[in-house]
C-alpha cells in the first residue's frame, strides 16, 4: 500500500506540475538547442523540488545541508549512490546540472525525453574520448555534472568502489569535485522499487577538493580513494544521526 501511495503521490504532483508549466514547457521545446537545454534543466530542477518536497512530503523528509560555504563555481558532483530517488534528490541542490546516468533512465517514456533534452549523458552510449570536449562546453555554460561513480545502486548503508572515468576527467580539465551525501533512502525505494518506511533523507553537500587541493595526487584512482573516503565518513555520520 506504500509503495501506492508514493507512486500515485508522485504522479498527481507531476501532472500538476506538468499542467502549471505547460505552455512554457511548449515553448522550451521550441527553442534552439542550447537555450532549449538550458530552459528544460532550470524546468527540470524545479519539478525535482516539487517532487521531494511537495511530493514525498507525506511520507519523509527529505533534509539538505549546504556545508560548502556556498560555493559557486560549476565542476563535478560526486555521489554516492543508494536508491533510485537519488536523481530526483539532485535537485536539492539547486543548481544547473546534467546527469551522468546508465542506458535505462534514458528509455523511460517522458523522463528519458527530458533527460535527453536536457543534456543528460548516456554512459552506455558516449563515447569516453568525447566527455572531455562535453564537460568543457558544459562547465563553459555554467552548468555542473553530476556523477554517481559506483555506476549502480547499493540498496544498503555501504558504498560500492568508484569507478575512475569521472576523476580522470576532473583532472584533465583541473575542475572542482563537490563530494555529496545521501542517507536514508536505501529501501525508498528498495532494488524491487517497493517504498519501505523511512523518516528522513539527508543531503550534504560538503566542501569542494579543488585543483589545488588534488594537484599533488599523483593518479585518479589517489583522487578516487580520497573521495571515496570523504563521502563514506560523511554518510556514516549521518546515518548514525538518522539511526542513534
Amino acid at each position: 500500500m506504500r509503495t501506492f501511495l508514493v507512486y500515485l503521490s508522485v504522479s498527481i504532483c507531476i501532472l500538476l506540475y506538468l499542467l502549471v508549466i505547460s505552455v512554457p514547457y511548449c515553448i522550451t521545446l521550441m527553442l534552439p538547442g542550447r537555450r532549449c537545454a538550458h530552459y528544460m534543466r532550470l524546468l527540470t530542477l524545479y519539478m525535482g523540488k516539487a517532487v521531494i518536497y511537495i511530493a514525498l512530503r507525506p511520507f519523509v523528509r527529505v533534509q539538505y545541508s549546504d556545508l560548502a560555504d556556498g560555493a559557486t563555481a560549476p565542476g563535478i558532483y560526486i555521489c554516492n549512490h543508494r536508491a533510485a530517488t537519488d536523481a530526483f534528490l539532485m535537485a536539492a541542490f539547486g543548481i544547473e546540472a546534467i546527469q551522468i546516468v546508465n542506458g535505462w533512465p534514458m528509455k523511460l517514456p517522458f523522463f528519458g525525453f527530458n533527460a535527453r533534452k536536457c543534456g543528460y549523458l548516456d554512459a552506455t552510449q558516449t563515447p569516453l574520448e568525447s566527455y572531455p570536449t562535453i564537460a568543457r562546453d558544459l562547465i563553459a555554460q555554467g552548468v555542473s555534472i553530476i556523477a554517481f561513480p559506483e555506476g549502480t545502486r547499493s540498496g544498503s548503508t555501504q558504498m560500492h568502489p568508484f569507478h575512475s572515468g569521472i576523476f580522470k576527467l576532473a583532472m584533465e580539465l583541473k575542475l572542482p569535485l563537490y563530494p555529496c551525501c545521501i542517507a536514508g533512502n536505501e529501501a525508498f525505494p528498495d532494488r524491487s522499487f517497493k517504498f519501505h518506511k523511512t523518516s528522513r533523507i539527508l543531503v550534504h553537500r560538503l566542501p569542494p577538493v579543488l585543483p589545488e587541493d588534488y594537484a599533488n595526487m599523483p593518479t585518479a584512482y589517489v583522487l578516487k580513494k580520497h573521495l571515496h573516503t570523504l563521502i563514506a565518513q560523511e554518510t556514516e555520520k549521518m546515518d548514525r544521526e538518522l539511526h542513534p
